[in-house]
């Protein structure tokens, strides 16, 4: 990745000491390069003024939009990443590198965030990283349960060894056991952030965004009763793989409690699911009606009374209305189908994560004052 050091640096610095805390736009994704890094983002703006919450016991919108972040700032050079940290109150920093993966683990006296980071799309290992979402195949998770191999060999790259990211937190922790320890991560970086939170028991929490579905139900059973929050986007289509095929037997299920957030930016929980029965009833009563339009055009152009010519110039102009305005039904139609269902690939972007949940702290904040 290129990366100016003493610029960014500077530029950076400047950005941060300009506070304006207000609702953000999301970016159009026909304007901006939305695929991470972005070293133009303003990663932690105003996090000052909404400090994590490390002994959180429940949702919070304060840690959803922090981890956001952070998986967002997961994509980035890791001394950019560190400078970040070090702006947001995280003055410790640590990187750890595989052939598909990349995490980075932040501390302070008060918590650990370990995030990890997902398919970076234009980088030298996008090809490995394509090739570990796709390896599905199931294998045995040493805590229990089956998981996708993918997954897991990525994780193994930079889990187990003496520097290893296991021992590093296991030496952290060491230091403080009481110190809160938050794991997170966006698309592949959730399902790794999933793995390794499944394997250290007295972790505090883990948000993920956007993650693919990694394990069987024996597996999912290992997080429960635990702070496990799957934040999903709109239209978001990475959710939905490895899709859930009968035929290819992987059975793979989310873990966690789902934070749904809509096209608006409000948070629901639960995806909306296409009514497949409905929509068949919608399409064939507006069928109907298109019909019946038709055949009364047609009945009232053998109507006597009228010249032939001006029959056929009536006829033609209502022909042309009725064809116009079932355009307009089916476009409707089709419409209500994408919106309730549809996929849109930006809706997986982490800076529309990072955007709707800072959006809904603003809100938050406003109604409480």
């Amino acid at each position: 990745m290129y990366w100016k050091r003493g610029v960014i640096m500077t530029n950076y610095l400047n950005m941060n000491n300009e506070k304006a805390i207000a609702i953000k736009e999301l970016p159009d994704p026909k304007q901006k390069m939305i695929f991470p890094p972005d070293m133009d983002y303003f990663y932690f703006n105003d996090a000052h003024d909404f400090p994590f919450k490390p002994k959180a016991k429940e949702y919070s919108a304060v840690n959803a939009w922090w981890m956001a972040e952070c998986s967002f700032l997961a994509y980035a050079h890791p001394g950019f990443a560190r400078l970040a940290y070090r702006i947001a109150g995280f003055a410790d920093f640590r990187f750890f590198g595989g052939k598909s993966t990349e995490c980075m683990v932040a501390w302070n006296k008060t918590c650990v965030i370990v995030s990890f980071r997902g398919t970076e799309i234009g980088s030298v290992s996008t090809l490995r990283e394509i090739f570990t979402d796709l390896d599905t195949a199931s294998v045995p998770f040493p805590k229990g349960g089956r998981v996708h191999r993918g997954f897991l060999n990525a994780l193994n790259e930079i889990w187990e060894g003496e520097n290893g990211l296991l021992k590093f937190l296991d030496d952290l922790l060491s230091l403080n056991p009481k110190r809160p320890l938050w794991f997170t991560g966006h698309s592949l970086g959730g399902a790794l952030a999933s793995l390794a939170f499944t394997y250290i028991p007295t972790a505090a929490g883990l948000y993920v965004f956007g993650s693919p579905r990694l394990g069987d139900p024996d597996f999912v059973k290992l997080c429960r009763n635990r702070q496990v929050w799957r934040v999903e986007n709109a239209k978001d289509p990475i959710v939905l793989i490895p899709p859930d095929v009968p035929k290819l037997k992987l059975n793979y299920q989310h873990l966690g409690t789902l934070v749904y957030l809509d096209d608006e930016g409000e948070v629901h929980s639960d995806r909306p699911i296409l009514n497949i029965e409905e929509m068949k009833h919608k399409a064939r009563k507006s069928a109907g009606r298109q019909l019946f339009r038709f055949s009364k055009i047609f009945t009232k152009s053998k109507q006597n009374g009228q010249s032939l010519g001006a029959r056929a110039r009536e006829a033609y102009n209502e022909f042309g209305e009725h064809i116009n305005r079932s355009v307009m039904e089916w476009r409707d139609y089709l419409n209500s189908i994408d919106h309730k269902a549809g996929i849109h690939l930006e809706d997986h972007m982490p800076v529309f994560y990072c955007v709707k949940l800072w959006n809904l702290l603003y809100k938050s904040r406003i109604r409480e004052d």
